[in-house]
């Protein structure tokens, strides 16, 4: 009886044991269903179109635009570089610019060189690179990574930001309203001292003071400190209200300065806030900065004016004559959204002016009321003085008589030469700067030290993957082939993820993070396959034992990498430059290893070996 009943029992025991592992192994392949097998495959296909213009590189190159009235022949280029014995891979022709492309980067800056000497004045030479995968890239929107300033070889500048000129336009503003509330009141005068930028003191007799300066006191006492004193008020700029005044002005200052750096053509500039007051700008692959200085580090603005016959406000025009005008302006160039460079009817230059709404209302009134009346623009910048601060220079540019109402739009002339109009219209459409600046440190990086950077990162980054795939294979044998093929598609996803991401750069520290997530991406295999291992060496079958492994490492996988990730975010937003640069990567590659160390080996690994029902499996 006894054995009739143990022959059953383990018949039924291994017709479970069957039907156990016949559900894992139903388990392991309904886990990765067939839609995800098609969004995985559309996630790497994605990122792939987008990685392989990266991987062929780029070609420099070299744009010559030349004046219309004295076009630069194709003919002249060629004859320059074959005299100069400089190579280059080929030259075309399109709407009138030469574009030139070189072997490598030494023969584009002697080519560069060359002809900034021989070609005409007004020819302007513009550093680009082309990329060198086929053309039907571009219309998928497929483009190289992003170089940053050590790879790609540039210009550095360091700007230091007066935010003085910001808190005297707050004093000004008080001033204004002490000595509007004066003469409402009809005291005599007093005497107003500017002490520093936060600091204004007003003198007169305390009773009489107070009483005309209440409803002064009321509207400014939230941004100043009032103090009295025996013979007057003591205002003080409060510190929260400096604060408040220096980040929006620094705020604003590198808005202004992105456009600037955009209306030169510069797509992979980086401009940042650096310290209290100061901006570091990185102009990757712009190694003649003179015009990039010229127009990043300038603070020009326009004011229109009334003239007036009696008045203490003087300026001189471009002869040198004085000419004297209203104390305040009746439009400031705030109101300016657009301005283009143009020739009037005899071929002088000018700058054609768009107001907004509000501008163009207060043109129209003012010149409505005043039709055969001059009215000037005034032009104003800031130069650094003999002890090198900066100083407000300005000069009235033009004086014309309004001939009939003025609105949104209307013409200024009075200018020297074109290319002041250009330069003029290109500050006034990227907006003046609220506080001026100065350029106080520039350095260069050659463009060989860039190559070299590229060529040792990705030495590093080769050698580092050939390693770990020698050892993932010889340690997980043919599972290991899966880790080695998650590498490769790691890598590649993060350069497409990087190149789809807006405004990221790859910098030297960012190849240095490719380096530290493609070791992270082994480590996510690592924990799942030795969980496989512990489970083939309890009895379990590989089919059960591919689903406990992945499974149980799914937990502390995702711990590991969410509190990297919190780590890499943090560092992102504190950090600036090429600690940017490095986190952005590192946030990068822990998605790409999430995606492909865990679902994408387990695309491969279940139709392969899901259905093993072995017991005794060496991997």
């Amino acid at each position: 009886m006894s054995h009739s009943v143990k022959p059953q029992h383990s018949q039924r025991h291994r017709a479970g044991h069957a039907a156990h592992h016949h559900s894992a192994t139903q388990s392991t392949l309904n886990r990765f269903k067939f839609w995800q097998y098609g969004l995985l495959a559309l996630i790497f296909i994605t990122c792939l179109i987008q990685a392989i213009p990266s991987f062929y590189g780029d070609i420099p190159a070299l744009s010559i635009h030349s004046d219309k009235q004295s076009p630069v022949s194709q003919q002249t280029v060629v004859n320059a570089l074959n005299d100069a014995k400089i190579p280059y891979r080929q030259i075309t022709q399109t709407d009138g610019d030469l574009d030139l492309q070189f072997a490598d980067i030494n023969a584009q800056q002697q080519a560069k060189t060359l002809l900034s000497k021989t070609l005409p004045r007004k020819t302007e030479l513009t550093v680009q690179y082309v990329s060198a995968a086929p053309t039907w890239f571009d219309k998928l929107g497929a483009h190289p990574v992003k170089l940053g300033l050590d790879l790609r070889g540039g210009v550095q500048l360091l700007l230091f930001v007066d935010l003085d000129a910001v808190y005297h336009h707050q004093q000004d503003a008080l001033k204004t309203s002490i000595e509007n509330a004066m003469r409402d009141a009809r005291i005599r005068p007093i005497r107003i001292a500017q002490i520093n930028p936060t600091e204004l003191v007003v003198k007169g007799d305390d009773d009489t003071l107070n009483a005309a300066l209440k409803t002064v006191v009321l509207d400014y006492q939230s941004n100043w400190h009032v103090v009295p004193e025996s013979d007057g008020l003591h205002f003080v700029l409060n510190e929260q209200s400096q604060q408040q005044l220096a980040n929006a002005a620094m705020s604003q200052n590198i808005t202004t300065l992105r456009q600037r750096i955009g209306e030169l053509g510069i797509v992979e500039a980086s401009v940042q806030r650096q310290g209290a007051n100061h901006i570091r700008i990185e102009l990757p692959g712009v190694h003649d900065p003179k015009q990039a200085k010229s127009v990043i580090g300038a603070t020009a603005s326009l004011a229109f004016y009334q003239l007036a016959d009696y008045s203490r406000n003087q300026l001189p025009d471009n002869n040198g004559q004085m000419v004297r005008l209203a104390n305040k302006p009746l439009l400031g160039g705030d109101h300016i959204i657009d301005a283009n460079a143009a020739t009037d009817e005899m071929g002088r230059p000018q700058v054609g002016i768009q107001l907004d709404s509000s501008g163009g209302e207060q043109m129209l009134r003012f010149s409505r009321s005043h039709i055969g009346q001059p009215m000037a623009t005034v032009y104003t910048e800031y130069n650094s003085d003999n002890q090198g601060k900066l100083v407000a220079e300005s000069r009235v540019i033009n004086v014309a008589t309004i001939q009939s109402a003025l609105s949104t739009n209307f013409r200024i002339t009075g200018l020297d030469n074109q290319q002041e109009a250009k330069q003029l219209a290109m500050l006034l459409r990227a907006g003046a700067l609220t506080a001026p600046v100065q350029i106080v440190e520039e350095r260069a990086i050659g463009p060989t030290l860039g190559a070299s950077n590229i060529h040792a990162g990705m030495s590093a980054l080769a050698l580092g993957m050939g390693g770990m795939a020698i050892f993932m294979i010889f340690w997980y044998r043919r599972f290991g082939w899966v880790a080695v093929l998650a590498l490769m598609a790691n890598l590649v996803m993060q350069v497409g993820l990087l190149v789809m991401v807006p405004g990221a750069v790859l910098t030297l520290p960012g190849i240095a993070g490719l380096v530290l997530t493609v070791g992270m991406a082994v480590d996510t295999n690592v924990l799942i396959f030795e969980r496989i291992r512990d489970k083939l060496r309890e009895g379990a079958s590989l089919a059960l034992s591919i689903d406990f492994g992945y499974r149980a490492a799914f937990r502390t996988i995702f711990d590991a990498n969410l509190t990297t990730l919190l780590s890499a975010a943090c560092l992102y937003a504190i950090g600036s430059g090429p600690l940017q640069g490095f986190a952005t990567t590192l946030i990068l590659g822990l998605i790409a290893s999430m995606i492909t160390g865990i679902w994408g080996t387990r695309a491969i690994i279940n139709p392969l070996w899901g259905r093993d029902q072995r017991h005794q499996v060496t991997i």
